[in-house]
């Protein structure tokens, strides 16, 4: 679907380029910028947010490390339910255990190490927008 936007595209711009009359292509020009930008802008996805408690923090350097407990569907997390924990990478916080987050995935990865900690995570999600609410 992609390639047959660019190569509509391309069409478009190989049949202005032709176009004789330099103030009709100029006008068309500035159409196909604007077709051109808002393909890009509907190209980019929107990332979801993930949200959870965060179970254990870790300052290092200008970054939090944030061990989460992912709360899947909105919910608060309840006693016994099985749900999975992960750490994350941030920016500088001051989120503390027990603090709710959201967050937008960037980056994930495997056997992550950390000079500043000496230590290996096995998955770390680097994330960004982090919103957090502090528990009541």
């Amino acid at each position: 679907m992609k390639k047959i936007k660019i190569l509509l595209l391309s069409l478009i711009v190989i049949t202005l380029t032709h176009c004789t009359n330099s103030e009709q292509s100029g006008s068309q020009q500035q159409s196909i910028d604007t077709l051109m930008t808002t393909e890009q802008q509907s190209a980019e996805q929107v990332k979801p947010f993930y949200q959870g408690t965060i179970l254990e923090t870790i300052d290092a350097g200008g970054y939090t490390y944030l061990r989460i407990k992912e709360n899947l569907d909105g919910h608060h997390h309840v006693e016994g339910d099985e749900h999975k924990d992960f750490w994350i990478a941030v920016e500088r916080t001051p989120a503390k255990v027990g603090d709710e987050v959201r967050f937008q995935k960037e980056l994930v990865t495997e056997q992550f190490y950390s000079k500043i900690l000496d230590r290996t995570f096995d998955e770390l999600m680097f994330a960004s927008n982090l919103q957090h609410r502090v528990k009541d």
